[in-house]
């Protein structure tokens, strides 16, 4: 006897004797080897980009920082550079809870222009390990390294951060060494930290250049309230050496002497500028004018490119999780996990619609006040167990917004559906008989990580060998090393209260149609249900800002708003995809602890995986 699988309707056939067909025929199987394919291709698409079609050299390095602290770093090395041979050198550093892959995009389209580049990640983010901040976010060490490396011109080397490994690591760096580096490139950013602007120690700083997007979320790093008002902010003006208004696009002061400065004002945000055709633009003219370098002009840019690739790898790990969760519960050690759906006792009529309004704004309406709090004075502070900023406020978000989705569901049971003679069981929590089968709970954790293990192993594979991620601008996937699985599992358990909860929402109390819409169609409702209120609370936030206003949320929230914005733009492609794998797993399994299970452990991966240490973990 064999068993069957559309991907699509969630129907499951079973049939005795000879299967006929071929084994590509088979639904889930298909489906498989093309995730299979758009993560191998993607993959290696992005490489062939990355690399510049095999003319550059990325190497991944360790660099020893001081104190313990070792970074790790890529290294583009463009061909026909030596030692008998050297070029001009480029230092750069990502922003605050990013990694080095958000710079990828410029680095390669420095080095295919004769840079060498050395791109670091910042103590406590992706590889390195401390804690944020921690050495002057290794910027002086970073500069150090590539002081060393065989081939480079020592006396034409320029710095590059974005946000905060601009007015961190690449400060931090050129306070370091006054002569060590000839020009400075602040992508979305400034010497000093956001605040008072104090910018007398900077004043001597060689030859600066400044990118800040006309609709910033964060104009308040240069004291304005939006990013049009950057020719007027009072913590440039001194370094500009006028009263104001800054002329973009002009150099002012001489760069000869490195007195040199440059505002541009792209019209972009600040997360887009690592992604952005303009600022990098910006950032090749800068170096190549006060570098005397450069082997070409901003244009020809091929980095949309490597972009398409990883989006594409990206997009085949959403698909391996359906196509291998599929065909797992087709084998004999987790097929008891199928079980027939059982009879919707749910939500109805104008209840249903009610249900649905509040499960769409319940996230967006607590999310600013979460972030208000845990940003300035948080009510949980970093420690061994939960030691990411930015992970934490997503888990108190999490948490507050689980618990009121549980009150919810008790609500609902004992005020309507049980009435309707409802219980755990027409939930997908209990068996029928009532009472919780915990060997099939354990099965279906095991089942999650037994499905997404292979996934896991080959993003390792790429990520080590081939040097790119999964990614699609601020949505990415990356592997973890020890002290990220450590915070991996501290925070699986609050991330389930909400997730747990979220999907007996989804499965006991809204179903659409009462459970009788063909799979797809539950998944698009449940998709729409989920992204549409925090859709709603990006648009609040940014059509403003595109319109050339400020941010609506007032100056005191100013902070919460403008990185909370940025922050909340990757749920527009995660809600939709963990609408998608509830409904298709309770759909296969008559139950939520698949689907709940492969949710809460797929995104507090994501989190783990790329959120800065405010802390680093004592490990081992």
């Amino acid at each position: 006897m064999t068993m069957s699988s559309d991907p699509l309707s969630g129907s499951t056939a079973v049939s005795g004797g000879r299967r006929r067909g071929s084994w590509f025929s088979d639904g889930s199987k298909r489906l498989l080897v093309i995730s299979l394919l758009m993560m191998l291709l993607g993959s290696l698409f992005a490489r062939w980009i990355h690399t510049d079609f095999g003319n550059t050299t990325v190497t991944e390095v360790t660099i020893s920082a001081g104190d313990g602290h070792l970074m790790s770093a890529f290294l583009y090395m463009p061909e026909g550079v030596s030692a008998q041979s050297p070029a001009p050198a480029i230092a750069m550093w990502h922003g605050l809870n990013n990694s080095k892959e958000y710079m990828s995009n410029t680095a390669l389209e420095m080095a295919r222009r004769g840079y060498v580049v050395v791109s670091a990640d910042m103590t406590g983010h992706g590889s390195s390990n401390g804690a944020n901040q921690d050495i002057g976010c290794g910027g002086p060490a970073t500069l150090t390294y590539l002081q060393g490396v065989a081939g480079v011109d020592t006396s034409r080397i320029g710095l590059i951060g974005m946000s905060q490994g601009g007015f961190c690591a690449a400060t931090a760096a050129a306070l370091s060494q006054p002569d060590g580096y000839s020009s400075i490139f602040y992508m979305e950013s400034e010497p000093n930290p956001p605040g008072p602007p104090f910018v007398d120690a900077y004043m001597g700083l060689h030859n600066m250049a400044w990118n800040i997007g006309g609709f910033t979320e964060l104009g308040l790093m240069i004291a304005v309230e939006k990013g049009d008002d950057a020719a007027m902010s009072p913590a440039l003006l001194p370094l500009f050496g006028t009263d104001g208004p800054i002329v973009p696009d002009q150099v002012y002061g001489s760069i000869s002497q490195g007195t040199a400065r440059i505002l541009y004002t792209p019209f972009e945000d600040h997360a887009l500028s690592t992604d952005s055709v303009a600022a990098i633009g910006n950032a090749i003219e800068w170096m190549n004018t006060t570098l005397g370098a450069g082997t070409m002009g901003r244009g020809s840019q091929i980095w949309p490119l490597k972009f398409l690739g990883t989006t594409v790898a990206l997009f085949g790990g959403f698909l391996f999780l359906f196509a291998m969760g599929g065909l797992l519960l087709r084998t004999r050690k987790y097929s008891s996990l199928v079980k027939p759906v059982p009879e919707y006792r749910g939500l109805t009529g104008g209840l249903w619609w009610v249900g649905a309004v509040v499960t769409t704004a319940l996230g967006p309406l607590l999310y600013l006040w979460v972030w208000n709090h845990m940003f300035s004075t948080s009510w949980i502070k970093v420690n061994s167990l939960w030691p990411q900023s930015f992970t934490n406020i997503y888990m108190v978000w999490a948490v507050i917004v689980g618990v009121v989705a549980w009150a919810l569901i008790a609500l609902n049971h004992y005020t309507v559906t049980k009435r309707q003679y409802a219980t755990l069981e027409h939930y997908g929590i209990t068996e029928p008989g009532g009472g919780i089968d915990w060997s099939a709970v354990g099965r279906s954790l095991g089942f999650v990580f037994v499905a997404l293990a292979p996934l896991y192993l080959l993003l390792a594979f790429i990520k080590g060998f081939w040097h790119v991620d999964f990614r699609m601008w601020v949505v990415n996937l990356q592997p973890m090393n020890t002290a990220r699985w450590y915070a991996f599992i501290g925070y699986l358990v609050p991330f389930a209260i909400y997730f747990v909860a979220q999907g007996i929402l989804f499965n006991g109390f809204l179903r659409w149609k009462k459970g009788k819409a063909p799979q797809w169609q539950e998944m698009l409702v449940n998709s729409i249900m989920l992204t549409f209120g925090a859709l709603v609370w990006i648009l609040i936030l940014y059509v403003p800002l595109l319109s050339g206003g400020t941010q609506p949320f007032g100056a005191d929230s100013a902070i919460g708003a403008g990185l909370g914005g940025i922050y909340y733009l990757p749920i527009l492609v995660f809600w939709p995809l963990i609408s998608c794998l509830y409904t298709f797993f309770f759909r296969k399994t008559g139950r939520i602890w698949v689907g709940a299970f492969m949710v809460t452990v797929y995104m507090v991966w994501t989190l783990a995986a790329s959120g800065d240490f405010a802390l680093w973990p004592i490990i081992g």
